[in-house]
């Protein structure tokens, strides 16, 4: 080889090892600029945080002592004694006497409630009388008479990208000694001395793994171990190993030992409950021990230090043996490093574990967090990391919500016979949705789209479109009474039941009722609650299936429909948050409000980047409306859904049952004056239930309003001042041709009739 050829080779090497060196320097000051902006910003600690509607108090109300100690220890509120100073999250309950000296109204008082928010910093005082009903409501230092009182949002749900996740940011001021020694003592004693890596635990570490013959340890420091779990991936290589050891250097030259002990106790592992990963210190405080992270003690500190190395391994509740050997482990290194004198060892080591854990809220309401997440997305939302976001979830709403679907699907699935077979020898699951909200303020207080997200994510709350059947009957009932010229129509007015054909674009429409049975005319009231589909089908085409259409878009319908005859009876496929905003407008007299799932979001700096928008307007006429939802009474009275009676739900309520052809989809939309909920129960492919609104929907709709509703007052709609309830006798019903039978006293909504009016009833 010439001279000038071993010049030119010479040169490519040296080449080669300065590109080599430009790219790894280049590569060394991207880590070394993306390790400080991570931790500078905590991008360690940015889940995605979910916080429920604040809970309101109103006079009225139920709630029992143990129903309030419940909801403020949730909120991670301390109970104090009655009379002791109140700071920012506490709460106290006292007795009649107690409560009496400090109003001047204090009749019929029984027990009181103390509390003090702890965002808001205010304070409110409750009291109740011997019904545990509030009475009366009083704010501030001065015990000021208010309308309501409001507590806090509730953090529900945590997600560190799709995986639900429970995260308390600590900072390590707030941290207990003994549990910054714990987890010293037992992970990393000379952390605050090495620089990032320990040679001398990876030679260790090698030597153990020699000699087993795999790959069983690490030998990494805490640093090592933060940047295992947020820089690399966890696979167990010789190069992942090398990439580890080079970061924590850089991270422990350009991170100061408190920042990066601080993130580990933040992010780390320790546990699993249910769908949820308990992330940090604060979170695992609350989840093992149910109490917050300065409250803890030696053995419960020593604890959470032996959970580290392996939380499914040393589960205190699961295995206790061997926790109970990792604590005492923990402790032994604590008191060689004298972390802990031999007194305090010894009480400790013999010091209980925790026998239950605190659970979260069921699959962490994964079904509305869906809907939540979609609804960012329309607006534009798209990295959630980090972000705090204000939804209208009511906890406990959600909570029996998703019992009773998971319970009701289960029993309708033991109950008959034809749906247990389609489960066990065709393998289809049936399915279930609930929604439900706060009329009044248009709030989505419970979501579940299916029987379990975990095994069927198809959220059908806010994805599915399904024919609605008679739930859309109310639409054209409300079209009649709403008309102006003749006919008119009042709950009275007389509906021909007999049998008919319409010709329509070279088809025959002969609609049937269920029961396939015909009858003399019938009172319009009579059809509606006995959902009866010729008279119906009669009053959309007599009013106008334009006007129906009409009726049904200024009501929150937004689906598209058509002049097809078969449309009074819900022969079309529809979105059930549209109907159930159409219910809470009908549960308003016609005054409607979009419907509200998600009401804030802020970023970690607490820039608002949405904020919802609260339009109430008048939809329908409040008289005409009013009058349709006495009608809608008797439906859960005397009618198709009376089965909630029997089932023991007598509360003041209106709704209606659905059902579409061939049974494949049954429906139960209903209301309170203060509570509407919309149920569906189906198979996802259409296949026949053999069940009605009133056997497959119903129950489900029953169970939830029995439980949901119990801390509402059971007061009846407060009517327009243009209508009045009258009273139709057997005689009277007898009259307009109802059979002995169904001649039941009937309590019905009409307008006042002037002094010159001739009948009150319009006939």
């Amino acid at each position: 080889m010439s001279s000038k050829m071993k010049l030119t080779r010479v040169k490519q090497i040296q080449l080669a090892f300065l590109t080599l060196f430009i790219m790894c320097l280049s590569l060394v000051l991207y880590m070394d600029h993306s390790i400080q902006k991570r931790v500078q910003e905590k991008r360690f600690l940015s889940p995605t945080q979910y916080y429920s509607k604040a809970q309101k108090f109103y006079p009225g109300q139920v709630y029992s002592r143990e129903q309030l100690q419940q909801n403020f220890s949730q909120l991670n509120y301390r109970q104090r004694e009655f009379g002791a100073t109140i700071s920012p999250g506490d709460f106290s309950l006292g007795e009649k006497s107690q409560c009496q000296p400090l109003i001047t109204d204090n009749n019929n008082i029984f027990y009181c409630l103390f509390f003090r928010t702890t965002v808001r910093n205010e304070i409110f005082l409750i009291t109740f009388n011997e019904w545990n009903e509030i009475l009366n409501i009083y704010q501030g230092d001065n015990l000021t008479p208010a309308r309501f009182a409001e507590g806090e949002a509730k953090l529900f749900a945590q997600y560190m990208g799709d995986q639900p996740t429970s995260q308390k940011e600590v900072p390590l001021s707030e941290i207990p000694r003994y549990c910054l020694d714990a987890v010293l003592a037992i992970e990393d004693p000379q952390f605050l001395e090495h620089s990032g890596v320990s040679f001398r635990g990876i030679l260790r570490a090698l030597a153990t793994n020699l000699k087993q013959v795999r790959w069983s340890q690490g030998g990494s420091t805490i640093t090592q171990q933060l940047v295992k779990n947020h820089f690399l991936t966890p696979e167990k290589t010789l190069i992942r190993k090398i990439k580890e050891i080079f970061i924590s250097l850089i991270l422990e030259l350009r991170v100061s030992k408190d920042q990066i002990l601080e993130t580990y106790l933040n992010i780390i592992y320790l546990g699993q409950s249910g769908v949820f990963e308990v992330r940090g210190y604060g979170a695992a405080s609350d989840f093992y021990f149910q109490k917050p992270l300065d409250r803890l003690n030696l053995p419960d500190c020593a604890l959470l230090a032996a959970i580290v190395n392996s939380p499914g391994r040393y589960n205190p509740v699961r295995y206790p043996e061997r926790t109970l050997d990792r604590r005492t482990r923990v402790l032994e290194k604590m008191l060689e490093h004298q972390f802990i004198s031999q007194d305090e060892y010894q009480e400790s080591v013999e010091a209980p574990l925790p026998t239950k854990l605190n659970r979260y809220l069921a699959d962490s309401a994964s079904y509305y967090v869906d809907a939540v997440n979609k609804q960012l997305k329309i607006n534009g939302i798209h990295d959630r990391s980090g972000l705090m976001i204000y939804t209208a979830l009511d906890p406990n709403a959600q909570r029996i919500a998703e019992n009773v679907v998971r319970s009701g699907i289960q029993k309708l699935e033991e109950n008959y016979p034809e749906i247990k077979k389609l489960k066990t020898e065709e393998q289809k699951n049936l399915q279930a949705l609930l929604i439900s909200s706060d009329p009044l303020s248009g709030e989505v207080t419970a979501l579940v789209g299916g029987r379990d997200f975990a095994s069927s994510p198809y959220n059908r709350a806010v994805e599915s479109r399904r024919q609605v059947g008679s739930i859309f009957k109310p639409i054209v009932y409300l079209t009649a009474l709403n008309r102006t010229k003749e006919p008119t129509y009042t709950p009275l007015t007389l509906i021909n039941n007999g049998p008919f054909k319409y010709e329509w674009e070279g088809q025959t429409w002969e609609p049937k009722n269920y029961d396939s049975k015909f009858s003399q005319p019938v009172p319009l009231f009579y059809a509606l609650k006995e959902s009866l589909n010729v008279p119906t089908a009669r009053l959309g085409l007599d009013v106008g299936l334009k006007e129906v259409i009409e009726t049904a878009k200024s009501l929150g319908i937004q689906s598209p429909l058509k002049k097809y005859p078969a449309l009074s009876l819900g022969a079309f496929e529809v979105a059930p948050l549209e109907i159930l905003e159409t219910y809470n407008t009908l549960a308003r007299f016609g005054v409607g409000r979009p419907l509200q799932i998600l009401k804030m979001v802020q970023n970690k700096q607490g820039e608002v980047l949405f904020s919802a928008e609260s339009i109430e307007e008048e939809r329908a006429n409040p008289t005409e409306t009013a009058i349709l939802v006495g009608m809608m009474k008797e439906t859960l009275r005397t009618g198709t859904g009376q089965g909630s009676r029997w089932r023991g739900f007598d509360n003041f309520a209106a709704g209606k049952t659905g059902t579409t052809s061939d049974n494949k989809d049954a429906w139960f939309a209903g209301f309170t004056p203060e509570h509407s909920a919309v149920v569906w129960v189906g198979f996802d492919d259409g296949t026949s239930l053999g069940l009605t609104g009133s056997s497959g929907a119903l129950p489900l709709w029953t169970h939830y309003m029995k439980e949901v509703t119990k801390s509402h007052s059971n007061k009846d709609f407060q009517w327009p001042q243009d209508v009045e309830e009258k009273v139709m006798t057997e005689s009277e019903l007898l009259g307009l041709g109802l059979p002995p039978d169904k001649a039941i006293e009937t309590p019905l909504i009409f307008k006042k009739e002037s002094n010159e009016s001739q009948s009150g009833f319009g006939f």
